[in-house]
């Protein structure tokens, strides 16, 4: 029996894009302590992700200081699903690339960094998002996964 790993490891472990199904899947490699928050979060986004439906990139990542969860990289959308990890409320946003007027990213010494939204919203004021702890070699790849679809929208 293999040794049960972080969240963040078996995001990172897996080859992308994936099918959600897939992707629904991997909780089972995730150790227990880990195990329920994350499956909590699945819950959530299961009513809008379909199953063939294919996931670009995933990272864990802290939207605040003190709310922990995914970033998702869809085809046409980006999802946001945070919550801290004992509360029944959760944040969750799906963000078309349509919407994203700006991306950029900014690398710590620690190895994560921080990667930077900035979203039109309908009707009220941009809304930017600082997305913490996604490690420093994703931020890159993530952040021209997002120019690329905001051109392609735009």
């Amino acid at each position: 029996m293999r040794d049960k790993v972080s969240t963040r490891k078996v995001l990172t472990e897996l080859n992308y894009p994936v099918r959600y199904k897939r992707f629904s899947k991997i909780f089972k490699r995730i150790k227990k302590s880990e195990r329920r928050f994350f499956i909590k979060l699945l819950k959530v986004i299961c009513k809008d992700i379909k199953n063939k439906e294919l996931i670009y990139f995933a990272s864990y990542s802290q939207i605040n200081l003190n709310q922990s969860g995914l970033v998702i990289l869809m085809h046409d959308r980006i999802v946001l699903i945070h919550s801290k990890p004992k509360s029944k409320r959760k944040l969750y946003d799906v963000i078309p690339y349509r919407n994203v007027e700006d991306v950029d990213f900014e690398k710590q010494e620690d190895g994560m960094g921080n990667l930077f939204l900035k979203v039109q919203r309908e009707y009220l004021s941009d809304k930017s998002y600082t997305i913490r702890l996604i490690n420093n070699d994703d931020l890159s790849q993530m952040t021209q996964f997002i120019r690329i679809k905001i051109s392609e929208t735009h």
